[in-house]
């Protein structure tokens, strides 16, 4: 499967949004939208192959918190426009002494599959705002390629692109499927940062209370996507009734990453 291939050293979830197509017998563009985990591990040699891309816009999805110690930059001449916008649950929002101090503390108590389940909720009612500003931002950029990305570029990110495709009419089944490649592709990596939490708590957080931090699971995405086309009926009406995105905005958006 060619959206599995690891193409950087340090980036493991980079992968193109497009290629699918449509219900309605259009394709979505490749070479148009990506989707990444985080960019600020690049190496020099992955930075040559990022290079090649000649990205326009990135919108980085993480906290302030996960920025601080992992900030990049690129040459001026690249051309690229950097736009952060947080998509965060308050119990995300933690530094990472924070974190450690919760695991420490309440490691009996831990529901991380609770903890993530709300998270999507969180993004998908409590977040409309900035939804909005990423979808209006890559509809109204209009210069290709775009990147999207948060720290594993499995969730914010994975959820982002779902609300996208099935904007542009992906079959759900085909959603879902590319939602899940993430766990093919951060496997390896998500074990070595089991072992590293697991250690950080003293050994008090088991692997399997871990488990649901570091993969992703279709009910993650299906209990939110159900709650949308449950209140909304599609998703064209929640971006336009839930976020207040203009429609001018998501013609747009359809035109740019759609072939017709």
């Amino acid at each position: 499967m060619q959206n599995a291939t690891i193409l950087f050293e340090k980036l493991y979830n980079f992968r193109d949004v497009g290629g699918m197509e449509t219900k309605d017998g259009n394709f979505v563009k490749s070479g148009v939208l990506f989707r990444s985990d985080d960019i600020s591990r690049l190496t020099k040699k992955d930075l040559d192959t990022f290079s090649q891309y000649e990205f326009k816009l990135i919108c980085d999805l993480r906290t302030s918190n996960e920025r601080k110690s992992k900030l990049y930059e690129f040459p001026k001449s690249w051309g690229i426009e950097l736009k952060h916008v947080p998509i965060y649950h308050e119990s995300q929002d933690l530094s990472h002494r924070e974190f450690f101090q919760l695991l420490v503390k309440g490691s009996k108590n831990l529901d991380f599959e609770e903890m993530i389940k709300n998270f999507y909720r969180c993004m998908i009612i409590e977040r409309r705002q900035e939804i909005k500003e990423i979808i209006t931002l890559i509809a109204n950029y209009h210069k290709a390629p775009c990147l999207i990305h948060c720290t594993g570029g499995k969730d914010r990110t994975g959820l982002i692109t779902a609300l996208i495709q099935l904007y542009l009419n992906v079959p759900y089944d085909k959603v879902i499927d590319h939602y899940l490649v993430s766990n093919a592709l951060v496997g390896p990596r998500m074990k070595k940062i089991e072992n590293f939490i697991r250690m950080m708590s003293l050994y008090r957080v088991s692997s399997q209370q871990i488990k649901p931090l570091l993969i992703v699971s279709r009910d993650y995405l299906e209990d939110v996507l159900q709650e949308i086309l449950k209140e909304f009926g599609t998703v064209e009406n929640y971006f336009i009734k839930g976020c207040g995105i203009d429609k001018n905005s998501l013609n747009k958006l359809r035109e740019f990453l759609l072939n017709k």
